[in-house]
C-alpha cells in the first residue's frame, strides 16, 4: 500500500506540472503583464511604506509611486530612442568602417587559404542582403508592435497600483489559505514564515534592479571614458541584460565590444572594453549581488540557465527576464517551509 500510495502521489505531482506548465504557456499573454506588474509592486513596497508612515494614504502613496515608476520608465525609454536614432544616422560610418575591416581580412584570407577577393566580395555581398533583410523585418515587426506595448505597459502599470493597493488583503489571503491547511496551532509561526517570505522576496526584487541601476550608471560612464561612441544606449543595455545571468551579461558586454572593433582602428579599444566588463562582472559577482540581493539568494548555475532556456520555451524573451527573480522567490519559500527545504537545497549555488 505504502509504494501504491508513493506512486500514486507521484503522478499526482506531475499531473500538477503538466497542468502548471499548460496554463503557464496557454495563459502567456494575461500571465507576462501580470508577473511584470508583480515584480514592479515588489520593488516599489518599500517606497510605498516609506510614504505611509508619513501620512500618505495607501491609494496616494501607491499612485506617487507608480506615477514616478512611469516617470522613470518614460525617461529610460526617450533616452533609449534618442540613442538609437543616433546610431542610425551614424550607420554610414560603421559602414565605411566595416568594409575598410572586412578589407583587410579580405587580404589575410586570401594570403592564407587562397580564395580570391572577388568570391570573397560576392558571399559577403550575399550574406549582408540577407542580415538587411531580417533586419528590416525585425524593425518593421517592433514598430507595427508598438501600438501593442503600449497597451501592455498600461495594463501592467495597472496591475502594480491596484496590487499596491490591495497588497494587504492579498496577504491576508495567503495567511488565511495556509492556516486552513496548517491549523490554527499553527497560526504564529504561519504568520511569521509569511512575512519573512514577503520581506526576503521585496528586498531581493527591489535588489536586483539597484544591481541594474548601478551597472547602467557604471557601464555609461566607463564606456564614454575609454571613448565609445553611443556609450550611454550600450552601458543601459548591458546593465538592463544582465538581469538574464551568464546569458545576459555575455550578450551585453559583446555588443560593445563588437561595434568597437567596427568603428576604431586601434584593436586595443576593444581588448579595454573586454577588460571593463570582465572586470565589472566580478564586481557584480563578488560586491555588488551579494550585498544588495543578500547572500541567502545564490541560484545554482545549473538551475539558472535551465530556467532561462526553460522561461524562454513558455515566455520567450519575456520569460528568460522573469523566470530568474521568479526562483529567486521560489527559493526564499522553499528555505521557510521545512517541507519544501530539499528543493531550495536543490537549486541553490552551495
Amino acid at each position: 500500500m505504502t509504494k501504491k500510495a508513493s506512486l500514486v502521489g507521484f503522478n499526482q505531482f506531475l499531473y500538477f506540472l503538466i497542468a502548471l506548465f499548460g496554463i503557464m504557456y496557454l495563459g502567456r499573454s494575461f500571465l507576462i503583464p501580470l508577473a511584470i506588474g508583480c515584480l514592479f509592486a515588489m520593488l516599489l513596497i518599500p517606497a510605498c511604506r516609506w510614504l505611509e508612515r508619513r501620512k500618505f494614504s495607501r491609494f496616494a502613496a501607491a499612485a506617487a509611486c507608480v506615477f514616478s515608476l512611469v516617470l522613470v520608465l518614460i525617461g529610460v525609454l526617450t533616452l533609449l530612442t534618442q540613442q538609437i536614432v543616433s546610431l542610425n544616422n551614424d550607420l554610414s560610418n560603421l559602414h565605411e568602417h566595416f568594409y575598410g575591416f572586412a578589407s583587410s581580412v579580405q587580404d589575410q584570407v586570401e594570403e592564407t587559404f587562397g580564395i580570391a577577393k572577388d568570391e570573397q566580395k560576392a558571399y559577403l555581398a550575399d550574406q549582408m542582403d540577407k542580415v538587411a533583410e531580417v533586419v528590416g523585418s525585425y524593425a518593421a515587426f517592433f514598430v507595427a508592435q508598438f501600438g501593442s506595448f503600449l497597451v501592455h505597459l498600461v495594463i501592467i502599470i495597472t496591475y502594480t497600483l491596484l496590487l499596491l493597493v490591495y497588497r494587504g488583503r492579498i496577504k491576508n489571503f495567503v495567511l488565511k489559505l495556509v492556516e486552513k491547511h496548517t491549523g490554527q496551532g499553527q497560526s504564529d509561526h504561519t504568520r511569521k514564515v509569511v512575512h519573512e517570505v514577503a520581506n526576503v522576496s521585496n528586498a531581493y526584487v527591489a535588489g536586483v534592479f539597484y544591481v541594474v541601476a548601478i551597472l547602467s550608471v557604471c557601464n555609461t560612464v566607463a564606456l564614454y571614458a575609454i571613448g565609445v561612441e553611443h556609450a550611454v544606449l550600450f552601458g543601459i543595455l548591458a546593465g538592463l541584460l544582465n538581469i538574464i545571468p551568464y546569458l545576459g551579461s555575455l550578450v551585453g558586454s559583446l555588443i560593445p565590444v563588437i561595434y568597437v572593433l567596427l568603428t576604431k582602428d586601434a584593436f586595443s579599444y576593444a581588448i579595454i572594453v573586454g577588460g571593463y566588463f570582465l572586470l565589472i562582472q566580478q564586481v557584480e559577482s563578488y560586491v555588488l549581488t551579494p550585498n544588495i540581493t543578500g547572500g541567502k539568494i545564490k541560484l545554482s548555475p545549473l538551475f539558472t540557465i535551465l530556467i532561462v532556456l526553460f522561461g524562454n520555451l513558455i515566455w520567450g524573451i519575456a520569460g528568460m527576464v522573469l523566470f530568474v527573480p521568479l526562483l529567486g522567490i521560489a527559493k526564499v519559500i522553499f528555505d521557510h517551509v521545512p517541507q519544501l527545504e530539499p528543493y531550495g537545497y536543490l537549486i541553490a549555488k552551495k
